[in-house]
């Protein structure tokens, strides 16, 4: 659910009301994630890995408040649960952009995602689903991309218009690898500096490599 922000009584008044004068108040950071257990658990028992490090990001963003905060006309709103835009490859060398809700219960998150992901239109608009948010105002969500045979050390992101880098914190999620007998993976991640800091950036992460496992 969507929520007006009392800017009065906002712990990060000062943050936002200073920031959100800037030209970009954006910024991304890429760090590294070891995913050996999930990764192996999913070649073992045949499941999706993709599924399992969504699953992941997802829960951690819901569990992370500062990912809900979004600017809304003059003021900021907040969203008590985020979903996720992910795009998915189609055959054409394009992709679809499909919507996932957050949903707790693991197994119901799974068999959902495979629904959603196995039922791709043949022919439709690769960003509708970002279109039909942003229009809209329901930007709840966090964008969920994978590269899965790219492995990168660093990202950057695309500027969406002067002063806005997006309408919600972009992830980019690599190719694993292996490294010391462990499999690791990237992870970019791309947030405004008005409602989030390198302190809930930590948190996330930490979350992220704790549901991973």
């Amino acid at each position: 659910m969507k929520y007006q922000v009392e800017l009065a009584s906002w712990s990060r008044r000062d943050n936002w009301q200073f920031m959100k004068e800037f030209a970009n108040s954006w910024y991304s950071i890429t760090t590294e994630l070891d995913c050996t257990e999930a990764f192996e658990e999913s070649k073992q028992k045949h499941t999706s890995f993709f599924i399992k490090y969504l699953y992941a990001i997802l829960r951690s963003a819901n569990e992370v408040k500062e990912f809900g905060y979004r600017p809304d006309g003059d003021g900021v709103c907040w969203f008590d649960t985020i979903g996720a835009t992910v795009p998915i490859a189609v055959p054409g060398g394009t992709f679809y952009t499909v919507l996932i809700p957050y949903l707790e219960d693991y197994d119901i998150f799974y068999n959902k995602v495979k629904d959603l992901t196995y039922n791709i239109p043949k022919d439709g608009d690769p960003y509708g689903v970002n279109r039909l948010l942003i229009e809209s105002g329901e930007t709840g969500v966090i964008n969920i991309s994978a590269t899965p045979n790219l492995y990168f050390t660093g990202i950057t992101y695309t500027f969406h218009r002067n002063g806005l880098g997006s309408d919600w914190p972009l992830l980019n999620v690599g190719k694993v690898i292996r490294r010391e007998g462990r499999w690791i993976m990237p992870l970019g991640i791309y947030v405004d500096h008005c409602f989030v800091d390198g302190a809930n950036l930590a948190d996330f992460v930490e979350r992220v490599q704790k549901h991973l496992n």
